[in-house]
């Protein structure tokens, strides 16, 4: 006797055997796709705002230099001549101006200085020489030079004293004083 295999039920849409699979695989890869693109936006935007930190720490340790340097650079103004020359032997002990903010070893900011135009045409202007009393400082973060500033500001040496505009009879708020003549 002769075994018989069971009779195989009969496939209801033989056109569809995995087509469901295949679309089950194309909404994972676009699922996929779609989480990468948004892990990506995400990374950038991260790395941006770490960008945009890293640039402001570094724009107010430029500005802390500056600020610690304005008296420094004033108060040495008879020896701009020795800096402002192209020789960088013989500048002064306190130039150029470096400085530590954080504690950290290694200087966290650099100030140099740089002559005005304050020649007046027809003369050409003259870099090693000033002659107004005038200089730009020019503070620069060197603690990251991936995100280095440079702020540029400019200082003037004026005469002591101080400019009383009441004086010579104005009084006070120009109300004029007892010695002047009534009206």
């Amino acid at each position: 006797m002769t075994a018989v295999a069971p009779a195989r039920p009969a496939d209801p849409d033989p056109g569809q055997r995995g087509a469901a699979m295949l679309l089950v695989a194309t909404l994972l890869v676009a699922l996929l796709a779609g989480g990468g693109v948004a892990l990506y936006l995400q990374l950038q935007s991260t790395k941006g705002a770490g960008m945009v930190k890293a640039s402001r720490r570094s724009l107010y340790c430029a500005e802390a230099g500056l600020a610690t340097s304005r008296s420094i650079i004033t108060l040495n103004h008879v020896t701009w001549p020795l800096v402002l020359d192209t020789d960088p032997s013989n500048d002064p002990s306190w130039y150029p101006i470096v400085g530590d903010l954080d504690g950290i070893a290694g200087d966290d900011y650099q100030v140099t200085i740089r002559d005005n135009d304050d020649e007046l045409p027809p003369t050409v202007n003259d870099r090693t020489r000033d002659i107004d009393l005038q200089v730009f400082a020019v503070a620069r973060c060197i603690q990251n030079n991936n995100t280095s500033r440079e702020i540029v500001e400019l200082l003037q040496v004026a005469g002591g004293g101080h400019l009383y505009r009441n004086q010579a009879g104005g009084g006070a708020a120009n109300t004029g004083n007892q010695n002047a003549p009534a009206p």
